[in-house]
């Protein structure tokens, strides 16, 4: 730029000095006197302050250019606050105002871009359904994080990798191709056996960008969301689970409640100790439908969350003994001992009493059907780290490992113990409520070594767990 300056002062001086030259000849040839030479020098004078004076206005322009050009560069490198000055001539002020606004407007507009941007990636981030934009060479230009996890993207997956390396499904993959290739809707179920994630795919076409090679051809893009439909199709699998196990639970009863009428019917009902032997199995089984449809209820109150909760600090050893008290009659009608244990000055609980005596009695009565004659049954109540632990503890037949992880589900029951009368609910509405306080359950057991069954209670609220005795010396 100083060069550029240099070049305009010089070409203004020699402009002044030419026209200087040409007046001073003009007057030399068409002279007659002597009077010329003031005349020449002050010709001569003139035309040195206009060399001068365009000398001075050119190194003005010049700067002024000069000073645009930096700030015009400072903004071409992303300093948006640089700013031209207002002096200068009339020109040179002109252009900075416009230069100014052209940059306030340049930061307005990526100002406003900007937040856009980070508006979107806050909502891509937190949306829980998958989101992707595939290309039509299958390379994935955006994925949002819960993608991600749903098609168990590898460590190093990053965007601008190909779609195939993020997941190989072949529907995942027909979606996406069909609706970028032809540019149509397209959508489909799919279930990916390594995480048993059961989804919902659509995909649809994004068009109106050219390629930077092909000017002329649209860009062909799909928007694929997806949409984690695996705990509806839990809940739907479960409901008819749920309705099969139960019609397979009361065909029994039902069945058993219709061959004794029939036999009443032909002919049973003429002798007295016959009837009264069919009676007392109708009422059995009548009453075994009653207890099955109560817990088939609590147990759906439960999962609803519809059953009242009265939460308030108790004693569980009081809530066990009271319940021990009440079973000891049908534990000695099956030879079978009970024994509670439980340290003193044990720190309540926050829990609903009602609820968790019923957790007691299902445990207690479970132990029992699964005891034989002469077997004991241990209730332990103690303090662990997380709150205040209850195992019930039978040495009767044991579960076979296969069998143990699905003690708590409903309806199930071990095959051992199918004729113990139990309905198959009981567990299940214990996992249910303990969940509910923000404990958890657990088993232990071993076939002919007996069971374990734990559940955890949380410490009552506000209580400040006891730091101890101070060490010693």
């Amino acid at each position: 730029m100083k060069k550029i300056s240099l070049k305009y002062r010089f070409v203004l001086a020699a402009s002044g000095l030419t026209t200087a030259a040409a007046v001073l000849v003009g007057l030399t040839a068409g002279g007659a006197s002597g009077e010329t030479a003031p005349v020449v020098t002050a010709v001569v004078a003139v035309s040195l302050f206009g060399v001068a004076l365009s000398w001075l206005l050119a190194g003005r322009l010049a700067g002024g250019v000069a000073r645009l050009a930096a700030v015009g560069r400072r903004a071409v490198e992303g300093d948006y606050t640089a700013r031209a000055g207002a002096g200068g001539p009339p020109e040179v002020a002109e252009a900075s105002s416009a230069l100014n606004q052209l940059i306030d407007r340049l930061r307005a507009a990526l100002d406003v871009g900007g937040s856009e941007h980070v508006r979107l990636s806050s909502i891509l981030n937190t949306m829980t359904d998958g989101v992707l934009v595939v290309d039509e060479d299958g390379i994935v230009e955006l994925a949002n994080p819960a993608a991600l996890i749903m098609l168990d993207a590898p460590p190093g997956f990053r965007e601008g990798d190909r779609m195939v390396t993020l997941n190989r499904d072949h529907e995942v993959l027909r979606v996406i191709t069909e609706c970028a290739g032809e540019r149509t809707p397209a959508q489909g179920q799919v279930e990916l056996l390594g995480s048993r994630r059961f989804l919902k795919v659509v995909a649809v076409p994004l068009t109106g960008e050219t390629t930077v090679v092909e000017p002329a051809r649209e860009r062909s893009r799909a928007l694929v969301l997806l949409n984690d439909l695996t705990e509806l199709r839990r809940v739907d699998v479960t409901r008819s689970e749920f309705v099969s196990n139960a019609s397979h639970e009361l065909r029994t009863p039902l069945a058993a409640i219709r061959a004794s009428a029939e036999t009443l019917q032909l002919g049973a009902l003429n002798d007295p100790k016959a009837a009264a032997g069919f009676l007392d199995r109708i009422d059995d089984n009548v009453r075994r439908m009653e207890v099955m449809i109560s817990d088939m209820l609590e147990l759906s109150r439960l999962e609803t969350g519809q059953v009242p909760m009265h939460f308030a600090p108790i004693s569980l050893p009081d809530v066990v003994t009271e319940e021990l008290d009440r079973l000891r009659p049908v534990a000695e009608r099956a030879g079978v001992k009970l024994r509670s244990i439980s340290p003193e000055n044990l720190p309540a609980v926050t829990a609903d009493r009602t609820m968790v005596s019923q957790v007691v009695s299902n445990l207690v009565s479970n132990a029992v059907h699964a005891s034989n004659e002469g077997d004991e049954i241990r209730v332990v109540t103690e303090r662990t780290a997380e709150g205040i632990r209850l195992a019930v503890t039978d040495t009767g037949r044991g579960i076979e490992a296969e069998y143990v992880p699905h003690v708590f589900e409903r309806f199930y029951k071990v095959d051992s113990s199918r004729s113990d009368g139990g309905t198959g609910i009981g567990l299940a509405i214990v996992k249910h409520i303990v969940q509910a306080h923000g404990g958890d359950v657990g088993v232990e057991s071993a076939p002919g070594r007996g069971s374990t069954f734990t559940v955890t209670f949380p410490l009552a609220r506000g209580f400040e767990p006891d730091p101890g005795p101070p060490p010693v010396g």
